[in-house]
């Protein structure tokens, strides 16, 4: 799987990192995964001509001493179709947006 990661968290960044992700994604059905959903600018033509599959979205996954934000755009209502597929350039940037913007919003020590 080819994600981003930030490791080496301490436990207040962790805790921060449960807090503020809880309270601003979705959570997925398993724990310490959350749900960031792409905006609709950001879908490939493929993906904005499966709107019945979407939401389109990508995991991030909070565990003990890390945050692993995935880079695999899944659609939520369909496991096996083409709109699911590693993130554009343009997805990937809004997800490093997203990391730069969490380290610099709740102060993480990195």
């Amino acid at each position: 799987m080819r994600s981003l990661v930030l490791d080496e968290l301490r436990r207040p960044d962790i805790e921060k990192l449960l807090e503020y992700l809880g309270a601003t994604l979705t959570p997925a059905a398993m724990e310490g995964v959350y749900w960031l959903d792409l905006p609709p600018d950001l879908l490939s033509p493929e993906q904005t001509a499966h709107a019945e599959c979407g939401p389109h979205r990508m995991a991030l996954v909070l565990e003990e001493e890390s945050l692993r934000l995935e880079l695999l755009v899944r659609a939520h209502n369909s496991l096996r179709c083409h709109c699911t597929g590693y993130a554009s350039p343009a997805q990937r940037q809004f997800l490093l947006g997203y990391m730069d913007r969490l380290i610099a919003e709740l102060g993480l020590m990195t």
